[in-house]
C-alpha cells in the first residue's frame, strides 16, 4: 500500500547527503520496532529536531520521550490515530532546538567514548585473582 502513496517514498538503505536530505525535509519519523537496541536512527531523527513516534518497547522508552510520542507496538489502529496528531502539529523551531539540546546533553559521543575507556582502565588495573583449579582426577 505504501508503494502506491505518492505521499510516501520508499528509500531502501541511504547513507551520506541523501540521508541527510530525508532526515532534513522529514515531516514525522516513525520506528515502528518489534526489537531494539540502542534506536540509532532515533537519536540521529531527533538530533534533526524532527518530531517521531515510536513503538513502545523497551529500548525507545529508554530515550524518555512524551507519553504522545510511543504507541502500542504493533497496534496499527494506534500508530494510525498518533500519527494523523502528530502529523497536524508541528513543531516550533524553539521545540525542535530543545530536543536537539536534549539528545545532544545526554547521547554526548565524545563522553560516551571517554567514560567507555575509563571502564577498560579500571579492568586493567584490578588486580588479577588467580583461582586454582581442581579436577577430582
Amino acid at each position: 500500500m505504501a508503494a502506491e502513496d505518492d505521499r510516501i517514498i520508499l528509500t531502501g538503505y541511504i547513507t551520506g547527503e541523501p540521508l541527510n536530505q530525508v532526515y532534513t525535509h522529514a515531516r514525522l519519523f516513525v520506528l515502528p520496532s518489534y526489537h531494539e537496541g540502542l534506536p540509532i536512527a532515533l537519536l540521529e531523527a531527533l538530533s534533526y529536531g524532527l518530531p517521531v513516534i515510536v513503538s513502545d518497547i523497551p529500548a525507545n522508552k529508554e530515550v524518555e520521550l512524551p507519553p504522545e510520542r510511543y504507541f502500542k507496538c504493533g497496534d496499527v489502529g494506534d500508530l494510525n490515530e498518533k500519527m494523523e496528531v502528530l502529523l497536524e502539529k508541528e513543531l516550533s523551531e524553539e521545540e525542535r532546538q530543545e530536543i536537539r539540546k536534549q539528545i545532544k546533553e545526554k547521547y554526548n559521543w565524545d563522553r560516551i567514548a571517554e567514560q567507555t575507556i575509563g571502564v577498560y582502565r579500571k579492568a586493567l588495573s584490578a588486580p588479577v585473582k588467580y583461582a586454582s583449579l581442581s579436577f577430582g582426577i
